[in-house]
């Protein structure tokens, strides 16, 4: 191997984590650094000088890959009760499934979440605590009752996958499909909520 074009370590760190998303999102999370190493054009010993296990290397790819996904302004979006709950659904479902439609972040998500790896795991912790949650006690506070133990929680759920499946039946299965957009959000929404009133009380 010939010897890489030296870098400021910054912009080295930034190459190999460009690199290792690239990578690991055609050939899974089992893919092995050595491998990863000669697809970036650099020695092993110098992937691992930077990150000295796998395990480092995939945290910083979920640093980059989804902790920066996420925009603060979606938090207030969804708890912003001076909005009908279906109009504070549609302003946020319009950013975040634009967000979501990137072929690379979900084939990493798949490979991550079959490996059991803690990246998925939190991921998850993150939607359930950040859309799932208050679009359930929106939806409670909507409704003027509490639905029981776990309903609104799946309702969410069911809303959040619906609207998602999209990018990922295009972007895993192969399938031509592609999330709603602008109206086409909105419909699912106003569907979601007429069926959400019919839900029992506690």
């Amino acid at each position: 191997m010939s010897a890489p074009r030296r870098l400021p370590p910054a912009e080295r760190e930034a190459h190999i984590v460009e690199g290792a998303i690239a990578y690991f999102s055609r050939h899974g999370m089992d893919a092995q650094m050595r491998e990863l190493a000669a697809h970036l054009g650099i020695s092993h010993p110098l992937l691992y000088r930077y990150f000295p296990t796998k395990e480092a290397l995939i945290e910083r790819v979920y640093e980059e890959f989804y902790a920066t996904r996420w925009r603060g302004s979606w938090d207030a979006v969804l708890r912003d009760e001076s909005l009908p709950l279906a109009e504070r659904l549609a302003r946020f479902y319009d950013d975040y499934l634009v967000a979501l439609d990137d072929g690379p972040w979900l084939r990493i998500f798949a490979f991550a979440g079959l490996r059991g790896e803690e990246a998925s795991r939190r991921y998850m912790a993150s939607v359930r605590q950040r859309i799932v949650a208050p679009i359930a006690a929106a939806l409670d506070r909507e409704r003027g009752r509490a639905a029981p133990p776990g309903w609104s929680d799946e309702l969410a759920w069911s809303l959040h996958g619906e609207l998602c499946f999209g990018s990922i039946a295009r972007h895993l299965y192969g399938l031509d499909r592609a999330c709603p957009t602008g109206s086409g959000i909105r419909e699912h929404i106003g569907h979601w909520l007429r069926g959400a009133a019919s839900a029992p009380r506690e």
